[in-house]
């Protein structure tokens, strides 16, 4: 009886600290304070994860990108808010999508691309409805939609959302259409993009790729370090796919590129 009474009070504990996790294009200011205080004003006791705020402005598709690389590392029933959205305030769908494990809430612009692809016969997909999105605010829907919305899933009010077909949830076009690009630019410069290696990648030392219809060659290194300094290399990522980095500087700098560029490898 005693365990029993014990484990209902782990349960209830438990459902009591959600854990959130935030990412966004706005940078630290005070805009992501707000969204916090949203939730800690609900749940005190919630754990909440900065993902990412330094995403390039306006690219979804660097979001959709951080997005599927983290989010399994995260404790289930985390719910993810997530927030790159230039088009704030026009008709897109605010959505939510859960997977079972995880919840994800966020505009239908092509942010859960990656989600949507690998996790589609799993995914229960809803469109927040008309009455519980403001009235007013067209410009900050992270804290005024995404966050309340996220809470309001917490307690287990799915009452805000209706369900949306699959066919209307937004891929990213480049994407879904195999193409090589430049999805992600670290802080250092480091270049991150969706082309996977094979097995016998390191067994070359240079690998020719061509960024915006020029060629580069470029040596492949297991570390930085084994190139001089303000050297580009390239390597396979912690992701398996083809990272472009420089020894003490700034690969994206250097190369003069942006999310989205296309990247190709020439034999």
């Amino acid at each position: 009886m005693f365990i029993e009474y014990m484990f209902k009070e782990l349960q209830i504990t438990k459902s009591s600290n959600p854990v959130f996790a935030i990412i966004t294009d706005f940078g630290f200011d005070y805009s992501i304070a707000s969204m916090k205080a949203l939730i800690l004003r609900e749940f005190l006791g919630a754990q909440i994860v900065d993902i990412d705020h330094s995403i390039k402005q306006f690219s979804v598709l660097s979001g959709a990108f951080v997005i599927n690389k983290v989010y399994e590392y995260f404790p289930d029933q985390t719910i993810f808010i997530c927030v790159i959205d230039p088009g704030v305030g026009t008709k897109r769908e605010p959505i939510i999508i859960d997977t079972g494990r995880y919840k994800f809430v966020g505009p239908n612009n092509g942010l859960f691309h990656y989600i949507i692809k690998e996790l589609s016969s799993s995914c229960k997909t809803y469109e927040i409805k008309e009455e519980f999105r403001p009235v007013k605010s067209t410009t900050f829907h992270g804290r005024d939609l995404f966050t309340p919305a996220a809470i309001e899933i917490a307690k287990g009010n799915f009452d805000i959302v209706k369900p949306i077909e699959r066919d209307k949830l937004v891929l990213i076009p480049v994407l879904d259409s195999g193409l090589p690009v430049i999805t992600y630019i670290d802080g250092f410069g480091n270049i991150k993009t969706n082309i996977s290696l094979s097995n016998h990648f390191n067994e070359k030392d240079f690998l020719k790729v061509n960024i915006n219809d020029t060629t580069h060659s470029i040596k492949i290194s297991k570390m930085f370090s084994e190139v001089a300094s303000g050297e580009l290399l390239c390597y396979r990522g912690s992701n398996d796919t083809l990272e472009i980095a420089a020894n003490l500087a700034s690969a994206g700098d250097i190369l003069r590129v942006n999310v989205g560029d296309s990247i190709t490898i020439t034999e």
